[in-house]
């Protein structure tokens, strides 16, 4: 058990579509399970007597048509605040990629709401994360506090298994944001 990451590909209108209406974030982390958004919806259609009241809209069920390029996503497993810390050290003049640059709403998708990024930050992110080597990333790794990196016991043994964990989810993100920077995407990101 832990605290896992996801990111999925979306575009910013999207992005934006979702941050106007957070239900529909369940349509991103969610996508082959309809039932979940059904029911979000339905729950948020039932509102307060005070909602009902001053005439606030009664939400609907909506869809969202992805394009080929949208929900790739990329799993991080727990290796998500080791590569934070490292990454944090060799690139210290760029926002936290994994603190994302807003939220949708108050909506809890595992541990906490969504967060997301828009295309022109991704498209800085993987200009400098890309640019970072395994022998950088590794040189970082041997070097940087994780004291109170998650979990504490895998980054602190700084063994080969860890440094392969590292290494192998590292590479994901950098696939990740490069799929993300060539088709001008922007991010979902989910803490599960």
């Amino acid at each position: 058990m832990g605290v896992c990451f996801v990111g999925y590909s979306l575009t910013d209108s999207h992005i934006d579509e979702i941050s106007a209406d957070p239900l529909l974030i369940w349509r991103v982390v969610e996508p082959e399970d309809e039932s979940v958004y059904l029911h979000a919806v339905e729950e948020a259609a039932k509102g307060s007597w005070f909602s009902k009241l001053v005439g606030k809209p009664t939400p609907t069920a909506k869809a969202i048509t992805f394009s080929e390029h949208e929900l790739r996503s990329v799993d991080l497993d727990k290796s998500w605040d080791g590569l934070n810390a490292c990454l944090k050290s060799l690139v210290s003049d760029l926002p936290h990629f994994f603190d994302g640059s807003g939220s949708f709403g108050k909506i809890e998708v595992g541990y906490g709401p969504a967060l997301f990024h828009h295309s022109e930050a991704l498209a800085q992110f993987a200009a400098r994360y890309c640019a970072i080597s395994d022998s950088d990333l590794l040189a970082a790794f041997a070097t940087v506090d994780l004291t109170k990196t998650f979990p504490k016991q895998l980054w602190m043994r700084r063994d080969e298994e860890a440094k392969s964990y590292l290494r192998e989810n590292f590479i994901a993100l950098k696939r990740f944001l490069d799929h993300t920077s060539t088709h001008s995407m922007g991010a979902v990101l989910q803490f599960t």
